[in-house]
């Protein structure tokens, strides 16, 4: 009997356990769920990694709520949003502010991307925090397009890793690995830039039209074989690249920036015997209209000969690619320069060039924010073509105005109906000579290292035709550039090179439009090998071999001294 009442009471009180422990598993599963939910909701996360790889910086919510403040005119995505939204509400009292928004579409259902804890997972996080941040204006929204495959075919999405930033009739797509760096295609990923992808591509769609960057054919140009992180850059910057014929097209009235990238013809002319059209001319009315031009050149491209129209243009311009002249009975060869300088080359033979950064000028201003916290990134140089100031243009000082010292030297047209001036961007050290065809035709010196890259800045000065008679002052901007290999794509990617950095910095200059230039990367991890000159490496090499020994002869003759008089 009492073994009955003591079994009896052992399974009443396992029932009642057993519920007990039910009920709390049940509680805490209906707990968790309730509380993923409202995290999923509302992005409640702590971001534990030393990166805040999750965290988007402040500086992005401030460039895209307030603009871009090197601009007068407001570049804000959000005060852009607010303007057509008001224009809107003025032609129909009943439209609403959700009724457009700034979206960004995942092609995919949104725990494919929040469960991913991988790369896409980046990528959503960020989204979500930019529409937590401005839920007015950005919204996140998710399709899966395996289930409904025809719902962004307008997009050209096809892929559940796309990602689309839409607002009115402008979208940008992009793959999750454009939201990474790698150092080629088939590495892995060693930094996450989606702050800046997304902040261009916001900054893209709500602006009222993209201008356009061409990219001149027809003259043998041909970009790098992996060209991927140049065409990126252009487009990150805001611009539409296009191919662009001067002798069948006419130039895009949106086109802000022409590239001239490694022609081996030349441009035709009006003096040309045969020439149907003068692609010059088209060049000079272009840029008389406040645009600018890129130009890159090699010296390995042309051989011994010389694009003599638009040379000959680029010298009005106050630029010259420095050649050694040979006349024979052949006609005159020219033999194009390259820039040697052992004492600040990353390779064995001086060509691979780790430049200068000119300080004062017009160029000094084009990099004045990279320099700015005193730690401007390493340009390179590989296989440069030095540059010399036309016979067009006169070197001048600009002085001190308390003395006569010299604070740096720039070009002048020696026109005076043309207000050019030509400065220096990047230079070689005063180590560096140009060579051509064997023989040294330029030594730098201290006040006058060779040139590697320039930029032309013309002023224009046009008048409203309005009752104020106000007047407009538009730039122009000619950049030469001494260097293809400058834009190849090993150097794009190498993140101990700051060769992208600036052309996202100049193609700010040149489009006069914002780009978002002060977003960072936020590095997943550091494999950097950090990079000496060939004259660093001599010196350390020295050191190691001479201090060590130095040092053991000295202990060694210590210790004889001391056994010879113990």
């Amino acid at each position: 009997m009492r073994m009955k009442a003591s079994t009896g009471r052992k399974l009443r009180y396992g029932g009642i356990t057993a519920v007990l422990t039910a009920a709390i598993i049940a509680v805490v599963i209906i707990c968790n769920v309730i509380f993923s939910a409202l995290s999923q909701k509302f992005l409640w996360y702590t971001d534990m990694t030393p990166e805040k790889l999750f965290t988007v910086s402040q500086t992005c919510f401030d460039l895209l709520r307030e603009g871009d403040p090197g601009f007068a005119e407001s570049t804000s995505p959000i005060a852009k949003v607010d303007e057509i939204r008001a224009e809107k509400k003025a032609e129909n009292p009943n439209f609403k502010d959700s009724d457009l928004m700034i979206n960004i579409i995942f092609c995919d259902d949104r725990d494919a991307w929040d469960r991913d804890n991988t790369t896409a997972q980046y990528v959503y996080y960020t989204a979500r925090q930019l529409e937590e941040e401005f839920p007015d204006h950005i919204q996140c929204k998710f399709v899966n397009i395996i289930h409904n495959p025809t719902a962004l075919v307008k997009y050209g999405a096809y892929d559940h890793g796309n990602v689309i930033v839409e607002f009115g009739s402008e979208y940008r797509l992009m793959t999750v690995d454009d939201f990474f760096v790698a150092n080629d295609v088939n590495s892995d990923p060693w930094a996450y830039n989606g702050e800046k992808i997304f902040s261009s591509c916001i900054m893209a769609v709500t602006r009222a039209e993209s201008p356009v960057a061409c990219l001149t054919v027809d003259h043998g140009e041909t970009l790098p074989e992996n060209s991927t992180q140049f065409l990126r850059t252009l487009e990150a910057a805001g611009f539409e690249v296009q191919p662009l014929s001067l002798r069948t097209e006419e130039i895009p009235q949106n086109c802000r920036l022409i590239i001239v990238f490694n022609p081996v013809h030349d441009f035709l002319d009006k003096d040309d015997k045969f020439a149907e059209v003068d692609e010059i001319a088209k060049l000079d009315a272009y840029l008389d209209q406040g645009n600018s031009m890129m130009v890159f050149m090699s010296p390995d491209s042309l051989g011994t000969s010389r694009l003599h129209n638009f040379e000959d243009y680029l010298e009005e311009w106050g630029i010259s690619y420095d050649r050694k002249e040979e006349t024979s009975n052949l006609g005159t060869i020219y033999h194009p320069s390259k820039v040697i300088d052992h004492s600040q080359s990353l390779s064995s033979d001086g060509l691979v060039i780790k430049a200068e950064y000119m300080t004062e000028g017009e160029g000094g201003s084009v990099t004045a924010e990279m320099r700015e916290d005193g730690t401007a990134p390493m340009i390179v140089f590989p296989n440069a073509m030095s540059i010399s100031y036309s016979d067009l243009f006169a070197r001048v000082p600009r002085q001190n105005e308390e003395s006569s010292e010299a604070l740096y030297y720039y070009g002048q047209s020696i026109n005076p109906a043309v207000n050019r001036q030509i400065y220096e961007v990047f230079v070689t050290s005063e180590n560096a000579i140009s060579k051509a065809n064997g023989e040294s035709i330029a030594k730098a010196t201290d006040t006058n290292p060779l040139k590697l890259m320039t930029v032309t800045k013309e002023d224009h000065q046009s008048v409203e035709n309005d009752d104020t008679n106000s007047t407009i002052n538009d730039v122009s901007y000619v950049f030469a550039c001494g260097s293809t290999d400058f834009i190849d794509e090993s150097i794009l990617q190498q993140q101990s090179y700051g060769n992208k950095a600036f052309l996202e910095y100049a193609l700010r200059v040149v489009g006069q439009e914002p780009v978002p230039v002060g977003l960072d990367l936020n590095v997943l991890y550091d494999d950097t090998i950090d990079t000496i000159t060939t004259a660093e490496a001599t010196r350390y090499t020295l050191i190691l071999a001479i201090v060590p020994a130095v040092l053991a002869i000295a202990c060694g003759v210590v210790v004889i001294v001391r056994r010879k008089y113990r």
